[in-house]
């Protein structure tokens, strides 16, 4: 009888029997639906594996306790979106336990004990909720930023002796997620750029087929000259277990700097933590990250004392290249720093031209309050208090008005924030119109100093405004001043195939890669993306199905949904196309945006015309309508049409559906000025295909529009075309 530790994972359904009983049919489709399209796949993407179903429950197995963890949380998340499209009595709620423990094991089943005690705690669960026994705590409470809640000691059926259970507190979010995936608008560039680029990121863009399936599975090899280097996550000996944003701050700042170091190639903050709290062999490291070096250690600070201990070991050899103490005041975190720096590069023979200095990164800081305020609110920033991390990057730049870093941060709060209203409050900006108004005012004062954060943000403001050439232009700013961020490839491959170039785009797609072989999920979009206008819809499909996360912005959702559905529809897969069309109808119901072609040209602004037509023929295949409210392109004005119509001009009428004067005018040279109710601006108008565009003063993006002709409209009622938004529409008439 063979016998092994296992991570349990036990799922069921609350109330199954009342819900059969009400609709027996729809509930077992949902069910169904739910395993397929949810449980199975995310416990696939976290490692696990389904070894029972029973009816209304699953059983499955990790081998990891962190990705069992995570997987569970992912499953609520990801069972709560789906609910909130569905009427409250047909929801399906589920309980879930976890537990670490001996199986016994019988071919693909499991038995035993490690089982039944995953089960009794699932049963502890509330609907919706995590239970986890007292070893799995034990093992990731340190590893997790998820709140774990004591429930006590229990007593359970068949086991003797009582057992410690914790229930997981799912308010709580994963913490110190640099990029803006997950949150605001994560969609973060043609030969002459390149090629200035690629003198900087070298021949180290190593030549690898971009089909997920390919890129997904295996580890880029290191396949240059040049020393190759991961920083691994620092490790917090201080007292105060609070102080690990001290010791992940210090390991990604110096894992900055030594990118910019000359001949040398150091992998990403984000596979570099994948490793946090783990024991893993250098040569493991090595070779899962393709690099040679490991360069690790460890932070105490005691008061204002501060000591960094650091080693870099040659994973070839598994033996210590260099071993070092740094011991000094707080106030001279960046001299030691610096030091570390300056002894890794001499260890490894580089020559740092003047030496990069901490405290003078682009956009840095020089004051120890300072960057200690920003790397609190940085561990926060993306976590569960926006709030919060904005006081802490107010406090720093009113330390250091010059901090750009901070700043560029600040601002990034504010983008992560804008349309969601519990967000708004939190920072204190109010609505929506006052968060546009204090974004465009930090991203001002983070250009006064700017960093790599600061030219990533603003790629991604210029992708939302329809400017794929500028924004390309910014993030090869970003990219030498943060070399080994992820991130900023992701946005330059982004850009450049919003621009219409998919060679260079899935050049960068390949920099991301080496960079950080073990991506998010937001990465495998911007591989559906890439492969999308490349006319490979096999593998575009295969990428965004895997890039599926209830962690996803709602935008970022719309996205994919929109790409899988033309995708499906162009390879003649009529039965998945119409089922993702109907997922983008559900999401559009009980919320001001519909989920249209319309909708689709804002979200995805293509400059090729070839592209966008590419998109719309699919959607318009799976099923998806153009216009919104019901309305039909046979009225619809052509874009000369519309520029005869409009430009010149100013119109008169009013908003359908709140009565509200509108009035808007175009001069000639598309200078346009708007007034709805009491509201007023002005922006920039251009005619593209059938569309007006619009880029208004007080919005981020720009915005198209259809105009219509009312075959009932009279002149004197105004009403003689209608207007069609995206989340209103207005009628109208041109004055005389």
């Amino acid at each position: 009888m063979e016998r092994k530790l296992a991570v349990i994972l036990a799922a069921d359904v609350v109330g199954y029997s009342t819900l059969m009983e009400a609709d027996e049919t729809g509930t077992h489709e949902r069910l169904k639906a739910g395993r397929s399209e949810l449980f199975e796949p995310e416990i696939g993407r976290h490692h696990g594996r389904v070894f029972k179903v029973m009816g209304d429950g699953l059983l499955a197995e990790f081998t990891s306790v962190v990705d069992a963890v995570e997987c569970a949380v992912a499953l609520q998340r990801g069972l709560a979106e789906r609910n909130s499209a569905v009427p409250e009595a047909q929801q399906i709620q589920v309980r879930i336990g976890i537990n670490l423990g001996e199986v016994i094991v019988e071919g693909e089943d499991r038995y035993g004990e490690g089982v039944n005690i995953a089960t009794r705690i699932e049963q502890l669960a509330d609907a919706g909720g995590i239970c986890v026994s007292g070893k799995v705590a034990k093992e990731v409470e340190k590893k997790l930023a998820f709140g774990f809640e004591s429930m006590g000691q229990h007593k359970v059926k068949n086991l003797v002796e009582p057992i410690s259970v914790f229930r997981i507190k799912l308010d709580a979010r994963p913490g110190r997620q640099r990029s803006l995936q997950a949150s605001r608008r994560p969609w973060l560039w043609a030969a002459g750029i390149a090629v200035i680029l690629l003198t900087i990121v070298g021949a180290w863009l190593a030549p690898r087929m971009l089909g997920p399936e390919t890129v997904a599975l295996q580890s880029p090899a290191a396949t240059d000259e040049r020393p190759s280097l991961v920083v691994l996550p620092f490790t917090n000996l201080s007292s105060d277990e609070e102080q690990d944003y001290l010791a992940d701050g210090i390991t990604e700042d110096l894992t900055t700097a030594l990118a910019r170091a000359p001949g040398l190639f150091v992998i990403s903050r984000n596979s570099a933590f994948t490793y946090k709290g783990k024991t893993v062999a250098s040569s493991q490291v090595a070779k899962e990250l393709g690099v040679r070096y490991i360069l690790e250690g460890s932070i105490r600070r005691t008061g204002d004392d501060m000591r960094i201990n650091a080693q870099l070991i040659d994973a070839t050899t598994g033996g210590h290249v260099w071993a070092e103490r740094f011991d000094g005041a707080w106030k001279d975190v960046f001299t030691l720093q610096d030091q570390v720096i300056g002894s890794v590069a001499s260890a490894l023979k580089l020559r740092l031209v003047s030496g990069p200095k901490m405290a003078d990164s682009p956009g840095g800081t020089d004051n120890p309050a300072a960057y200690e305020a920003y790397l609190r609110a940085y561990e926060l920033m993306y976590a569960t208090s926006p709030g919060e991390a904005a006081g802490l990057l107010r406090q720093a730049v009113a330390l250091d008005p010059e901090f750009g870093q901070a700043w560029a941060e600040l601002a990034a709060v504010h983008w992560s924030a804008l349309g969601i209203e519990e967000a708004q409050d939190a920072i204190g900006s109010g609505n929506y119109q006052e968060t546009v108004t204090k974004l465009k005012e930090l991203v001002k004062e983070a250009g006064k100093h700017p960093s790599s954060n600061y030219y990533q943000l603003t790629s991604d403001l210029l992708i939302w405004q329809g400017k794929s050439g500028e924004a390309i232009i910014a993030v090869e700013r970003a990219i030498p001043l943060d070399p080994s961020n992820f991130w900023a490839y992701e946005q330059m491959s982004r850009a450049l195939a919003f621009n219409g170039r998919m060679a260079d785009a899935k050049t960068y797609l390949d920099a991301s890669w080496r960079v950080d072989p073990q991506p998010q999920p937001y990465r495998y979009l911007v591989v559906g993306l890439v492969a999308f206008a490349q006319d490979r819809f096999e593998d575009a499909i295969t990428a965004l199905k895997r890039a599926d996360s209830p962690e996803f912005h709602v935008d970022s959702k719309d996205q994919r949904l929109f790409m899988l559905a033309a995708a499906h529809a162009h390879l003649g897969h009529a039965e998945e196309a119409a089922s993702t069309s109907k997922e983008l109808e559900i999401l559009g119901k009980g919320g001001a945006r519909q989920r249209t072609g319309l909708w689709a040209e804002n979200m995805m602004p293509f400059k090729q015309r070839s592209d966008r037509e590419r998109l719309l023929t699919g959607l318009n295949q799976a099923g998806v309508p153009f216009l919104p409210f019901g309305y039909q392109t046979e009225d619809q004005l052509t874009g000369e049409e519309i520029r005869s119509l409009v430009f010149g001009k100013e119109l008169r009428g009013r908003q359908i559906d709140t009565g509200e004067v509108y009035v808007r005018s175009v001069a000639l040279d598309g200078v346009a000025k708007l007034t709805i109710g009491s509201r007023s601006t002005s922006g920039t108008s251009e005619v593209e295909d059938n569309l007006l565009c619009t880029l208004w003063d007080d919005d981020i993006g720009r915005v198209c529009v259809a105009i219509l002709r009312n075959p009932g409209g009279v002149y004197e009622k105004q009403n003689e075309y209608i207007l069609v938004a995206s989340l209103a529409r207005f009628e109208f008439s041109v004055m005389k």
